[in-house]
């Protein structure tokens, strides 16, 4: 029995996965009585957005009075922030009663981390008794561990662009149709900005299931973080342009939800929620003077959203970028380096699928991303440290800037 947060969260993140198929874990929920039906289920796929939508949407619904349970992934700062009621992560007493309480069902079925994670969320929300469930996938959609639930209500389709592409196909309706098996039937299905033969292929697989779509409307940009939705202004915290898609998207999401549980949506509450939403490592000013950023953009789909965001800042530009190996991280490098003074490349410790630098002759490279960031602060205005999730969950958590 674990006594200790750290010694739990140690162990359950040494079973990052296993050999057994997604069969499996549909049979361990089933022998566990389901509890992942237990919710209004809100699920959330997409190559971007989906952490920033949820996060968004969350907040909406909690601007209405609701409660309101999330999973997300990668974690950020710990790996509790991945279960999240309300905004807040798991309590450390509760994830280890469930931990210790179900210890011996998960071993003796082998269960990787991502599993555990679910089960646990499902237990914490039945606690917490929660009003809605928003869940993100982990990765693709009709093979997701999360994709065990057989009645969700709300399927959320944010974008699709190449990544994963050795799992989820080499062409992007190749990979729609992956991200679109979590449709349920009888489900709503709302899309964000999807080209024509995504929107082909939502389309048939929710004729297939007796399913509803809906489309992401036009939204405005009107400058200074402000939008215009369905002829409402709001107004968000974050300076990121693709942010105003996002959130968009929530609002949309919202819309259908209040449609389906028949309440009235109180508008002058969802403005103040946006605008006091924030989802951390997504275009997350943490200094002035030098102004630091940091991004997970972890393809080159997101990179592009991401530079058109950098863009509009005024003064000299530094970026500090590493990603893990499988990414395509040569696109985004290549991109990256258009858009700023210098581009310097590093690595980070936590995994050892980090970009080798030796690959990188004539680029700027510096092994120590402390370095390289005490380098920028010292000659630029501007610092984006960008790429890898995990990159910029060790920076937050050792990185300093002074």
């Amino acid at each position: 029995m674990f006594t200790k947060i750290d010694e739990a969260i140690d162990w359950i993140t040494s079973r990052k996965s296993t050999n057994y198929s997604f069969e499996h874990f549909q049979n361990v929920c089933h022998l566990a009585g389901d509890p992942q039906d237990d919710f209004y289920m809100i699920h959330v796929a997409g190559t971007d957005g989906k952490g920033s939508t949820v996060n968004y949407l969350c907040d909406l619904l909690m601007s209405q009075g609701y409660k309101v349970g999330t999973l997300t992934s990668p974690h950020y700062e710990t790996h509790l922030d991945r279960i999240r009621v309300n905004g807040k992560n798991i309590k450390d007493s509760a994830f280890l009663n469930i931990l210790n309480a179900n210890y011996e069902f998960y071993t003796e079925n082998e269960l990787s981390m991502f599993e555990m994670d679910y089960m646990i969320m499902c237990e914490y929300f039945k606690e917490e008794n929660i009003d809605y469930a928003i869940v993100e996938v982990g990765l693709g959609g009709r093979l997701d561990s999360t994709n065990v639930v057989h009645d969700t209500k709300l399927s959320i389709i944010t974008s699709i662009g190449y990544d994963h592409m050795e799992r989820l196909g080499d062409t992007l309706p190749k990979i729609c149709y992956e991200k679109c098996g979590i449709i349920k039937k009888g489900s709503k299905v709302l899309c964000g900005k999807l080209d024509e033969e995504c929107m082909k292929v939502v389309h048939e697989v929710a004729e297939e299931r007796d399913c509803e779509v809906y489309t992401l409307q036009e939204y405005k940009d009107l400058g200074d973080r402000r939008f215009l939705y369905r002829n409402r202004e709001y107004e968000l915290s974050s300076f990121a342009s693709y942010q105003l898609h996002n959130a968009s998207l929530a609002l949309e999401a919202l819309r259908i939800i209040a449609e389906d549980e028949g309440f009235v949506i109180d508008y002058e509450k969802t403005k103040e929620a946006l605008h006091r939403s924030l989802w951390k490592g997504r275009f997350e000013i943490i200094r002035q003077n030098p102004r630091v950023i940091l991004d997970g953009a972890h393809n080159i789909h997101a990179t592009e959203a991401l530079v058109e965001s950098f863009d509009k800042f005024r003064g000299s530009k530094c970026i500090i970028f590493s990603a893990l190996k499988r990414k395509e991280y040569r696109k985004m490098i290549e991109l990256l380096k258009k858009h700023c003074d210098e581009l310097i490349l590093t690595s980070f410790s936590t995994y050892n699928a980090t970009i080798d630098l030796n690959e990188f002759e004539g680029y700027h490279t510096e092994p120590d991303y402390q370095k390289a960031i005490d380098e920028a602060m010292k000659k630029y205005d501007n610092i984006l440290i960008c790429g890898s999730l995990y990159f910029l969950s060790e920076v937050v958590l050792h990185g300093k800037f002074d």
